[in-house]
């Protein structure tokens, strides 16, 4: 992939051909490499997920072949691929252990914030 894109630079290829090769490339070689993971670790289920997905046409080029092979691709509808997805699920994992300790701690039917574990804490 590599030496295709030095030889379109050299040969001063329009840049919308060399970004097509690109992400060809790319794409094959990520299709590639789920498939011989595949053999070694035995999964049929990929998420596509990260910055780099949110390409369109990387997303369709990996997702395509790799559900044409078997597999069933994830990919993003309603969270971002990116940080913000990411934040996302930082966020729901610690409402789920903030919500896991109240009820543990019998403290039900409501969440409880920082600020008033801090007061509650205080008034002990």
């Amino acid at each position: 992939m590599w030496g295709a894109l030095l030889h379109d630079l050299a040969r001063c290829a329009p840049r919308s051909i060399m970004a097509a090769r690109f992400h060809l490339g790319l794409a094959r070689a990520i299709v590639e490499m789920v498939r011989a993971l595949r053999n070694e670790a035995r999964f049929d289920t990929v998420a596509l997920t990260g910055g780099v997905f949110q390409n369109k046409t990387l997303l369709e080029h990996v997702a395509g072949p790799l559900r044409a092979a078997g597999f069933k691709a994830l990919s993003h509808r309603q969270v971002p691929a990116n940080d913000g997805g990411l934040s996302m699920g930082q966020a729901a994992i610690a409402c789920a252990r903030v919500l896991e300790a109240d009820k543990s701690a019998g403290r039900t039917g409501r969440l409880v914030t920082s600020e008033s574990r801090i007061e509650e804490q205080a008034s002990v």
